[in-house]
Formats: structure tokens, sequence, C-alpha cells
């Protein structure tokens, strides 16, 4: 009895032995397999969020830097002497909105001691409420500057003068003949702007809507006396305007 009972017990031992075994290693695997998911989670969540992050990047880029302003700021009251230019050469400048008027001499062909802002104005390329971008070439001197009235802004004659400047634009050459062949005046412009010489002749253009001035003289008239109206007077022009010599 005593020998059949031994290893029996022995054999019960060692089944338990192994079952416990078996239990531990199935514990062991669970907690690898379960640690192997929970890398691969985290991997994929981590992966994620790079994509989500690269998303959000291509779906709201940079804005692009605004595009700089053409032309140099340039005040109303600014003059084409204050540039210290050169004859020959051209400028980009900008007049800021709401720009108020100041002095102009000449039409087309302006002085250069004229505001250029005002100028281009009276140009018809910007407007005072609005302002805008010009471009102006930097001329010499002329011996007559003409006067008219555009754009809201009236200009004054003059004399001699040692610079001039104009607005760059497809017209100009075609503006500039013209302003050559017939000085531009008002109605009350004199012939005193001028330094005559014996022989020497001018034309001017009188504007349409004749405004009476002071005239002396008959047939032969003081150089203080309106040209256009000495003009009709003399039975050369009209109230329509034109051009005289």
């Amino acid at each position: 009895m005593t020998s059949s009972y031994q290893p029996r017990e022995s054999i019960r031992v060692c089944v338990v032995l192994l079952l416990t075994a078996i239990v531990f290693a199935g514990a062991g695997c669970s907690k690898i397999k379960n640690d192997n998911s929970t890398a691969t989670a985290s991997e994929g969540g981590h992966g994620g969020a790079s994509a989500d992050n690269s998303n959000t990047g291509l779906s709201s880029p940079p804005a692009p830097p605004s595009a700089a302003g053409e032309g140099k700021p340039t005040a109303w009251e600014a003059n084409a002497t204050s540039l210290n230019g050169k004859d020959g050469e051209t400028l980009t400048l900008a007049c800021a909105p709401g720009g108020t008027a100041h002095s102009v001499w000449g039409s087309d062909i302006y002085t250069s001691d004229s505001s250029i802002c005002t100028a281009a104005v009276h140009s018809g390329l910007i407007t005072f409420q609005q302002g805008g971008t010009v471009t102006v070439e930097l001329r010499p001197g002329r011996p007559i500057y003409g006067a008219s009235e555009r754009n809201g802004v009236t200009t004054s004659d003059y004399g001699s003068y040692q610079h001039s400047f104009v607005f760059k634009t497809p017209n100009t050459e075609a503006l500039i003949r013209e302003a050559d062949d017939q000085t531009p005046v008002l109605w009350n412009t004199s012939p005193g702007i001028v330094t005559f010489e014996v022989g020497k002749t001018y034309k001017f253009k009188c504007p349409a809507g004749r405004k009476e001035s002071s005239v002396w003289g008959t047939d032969i008239y003081t150089l203080d006396s309106s040209i256009c109206n000495a003009a009709v007077h003399a039975g050369k022009l009209t109230e329509s305007g034109g051009p005289v010599t």
C-alpha cells in the first residue's frame, strides 16, 4: 500500500507544478501582447496627430505679404524743385487721398516750383479725394508758361523759369507740341509775362467763355492789357475763344 501511494503523490505534485507554470506563462504572454498593442496604438495616435497638424498647415497657409505701394509718398505741397533731380530724370510719386490745392504755374508744362500733386489733378490724372500715383519727368526751363482752368484747378501763367516738369503719359509729347505751338492763357492774362523781341511773335490760345478784363489802347495795346479781350476788341477773336498771334 505504501509503495503504491508515494508515486501517485509525486505525480500529483508534478501535475500541480505543470499547471502553475502554464498559468504564469499565459499571463506573461498576455502582458507582452498588451504592451505591444499599447505601443502600436500610441504610435498610431502620434502619427495621426502629425497628419492633422500637417493638414491644418496646408488648409491655412500663411497670408502672402501685401504688395508694396508704387511711388514715393509725396506731400501735396511738394514741388519738383525739392526732388533735387536732373533734367531728363523720371520719378514716380504717390499723392495721398484727401489732398488740398497748392500753387501751380503752367499748363501741361509746369514750373518746377509748382505743386506736383495739384498739377496732377489739373492734368486729370488723379483727384483730391482719392489721390493716386503719377510719374513726372524733369525738363529744362522755358521762356513762357501758360495758364488754364481744368478739373477744379486754375493755374497761373508765368514768364521765364529755369526748370520745368511734365507728367509721363501716352499723350505727353503731343501735349508738349501743342503747348509749344499755342500757349494756353486765361481771359485776364496779359502779354507782360513774356519778354518781347523785335520781330518775334507769340501765339496764344484763349479758352471758350469770355470773361471781361481790362484793355488799354486801340489796335496798339499796352502790355498790361488782356490778350484775349484785346483780340475780341480788334475783331480777331470771338467769345468762343481760339488762337491769337
